[in-house]
């Protein structure tokens, strides 16, 4: 595909909404993954995974204006409607971390509020998501903020926050499909579902994924694409638990491979917080790391710690080539294609990583 094409990828995915686990808009995403794996030759299935889904209604004003705001999901079930709040900022640092957010809402049910609303800190004052188990955190009335609104709350007469949490019944969607049978394909692999938008985070990875399908085409291929992402991983986890296949090898194409800014001199480029990770050495490292060069990722070659979904697809002891990185933008609401990735960075990232996978299968 031309940059073009693959910021086409991008923009489309993008336009289905929020990709959250369970949504109409991922199980809309799924159908159309399978519909592009089709067009590609490809035997497509979507395999169903059915989870407790949190499901929320909620409110948040100060002073009766609207605050946007994210329930911390799985932290609660109930429902509340109440002014007798703790108001804090929370360091979930860049992606959200699990440990963070869980040690805020922590020590927010000892302050005795009601409950809790913590301001992500961010370095453009957004609201920043953090990723969750699918299972019950503590138990304390919890909803994030953009750390930008912090002044606005605290400083607000009253803070009204009402907030319904339940779980019901939800669906995810794995897309598996394969070009033939075979029994040891190469398993291509990326994740369909996130908090928003998610263009650069996983817009650009499942562009390049498909220009890896397309340019791998004589290889047996068993392509991946993961639901429930956000949630613990828990797509993948399934799939791996439950899978007898043994791949030649596999190509996890994670986290904003395809994420770019504004540099100094006012040109796109690629941002540095970018990384590709295999357990490959000697000439095979080398040569990856050569494709690899002109995309700007920092390699980690012959290594046994993973990032992302690889952490559950290592568990197969394959060969494996793991992509993965956070922008400015990564888990919050910004992540918009027009700021995030561009045609020219799209290409010069997909022609560099099929290189480098040609380099993983061609022993």
């Amino acid at each position: 595909m031309t940059g073009d094409e693959l910021l086409d990828v991008v923009e489309t995915y993008e336009a289905f909404g929020d990709h959250r686990a369970g949504s109409e808009a991922e199980q809309a995403t799924a159908n159309w993954m399978a519909d592009q794996l089709a067009t590609r030759g490809l035997s497509t299935s979507l395999i169903p995974i059915p989870f407790d889904r949190y499901l929320t209604k909620s409110s948040l004003t100060a002073d009766g204006q609207p605050i946007d705001h994210l329930p911390a999901y799985y932290e609660w079930t109930g429902t509340i409607d109440t002014t007798d709040v703790h108001i804090a900022a929370v360091d979930v640092r860049p992606g959200g971390h699990i440990g963070a957010l869980d040690a805020a809402t922590a020590a927010a049910r000892q302050t005795g509020r009601a409950g809790s609303v913590l301001a992500t800190e961010h370095d453009n004052g957004s609201l920043i998501a953090v990723n969750r188990q699918v299972r019950p955190h503590g138990g304390h009335p919890t909803v994030l903020i953009a750390g930008r609104d912090l002044s606005t709350v605290s400083a607000a007469g009253e803070v009204r926050l009402q907030l319904s949490a339940t779980l019901g019944p939800g669906t995810a969607y794995t897309v598996e499909a394969r070009n033939r049978p075979a029994e040891n394909p190469l398993i291509l692999t990326t994740p369909l579902t996130g908090w928003f938008g998610c263009a650069g985070e996983r817009g650009t990875g499942i562009a390049v994924l498909l220009e890896l399908v397309e340019r791998f085409a004589s290889e047996p291929l068993l392509v991946l694409a993961t639901g429930a992402h956000e949630l613990d991983y828990f797509g993948v986890r399934r799939w791996v638990a439950e899978t007898e296949v043994t791949p030649k090898a596999i190509v996890h194409v994670g986290a904003s491979p395809g994420v770019d800014q504004i540099g100094v001199d006012g040109q796109r480029q690629l941002i540095r917080s970018r990384v590709a990770i295999t357990d490959q050495t000697g000439t095979i490292a080398e040569q990856i790391t050569t494709a690899l060069e002109p995309a700007a990722f920092m390699v980690h070659t012959g290594t046994d710690r993973w990032m992302g979904e690889s952490e559950v697809f290592c568990t197969l002891g394959r060969p494996m080539l793991s992509f993965t990185g956070n922008g400015i933008d990564f888990h919050t609401p910004e992540d918009r294609s027009p700021e995030v990735t561009s045609a020219h960075s799209l290409a010069i990232v997909a022609e560099s990583v099929a290189n480098a996978v040609d380099a993983l299968i061609s022993t």
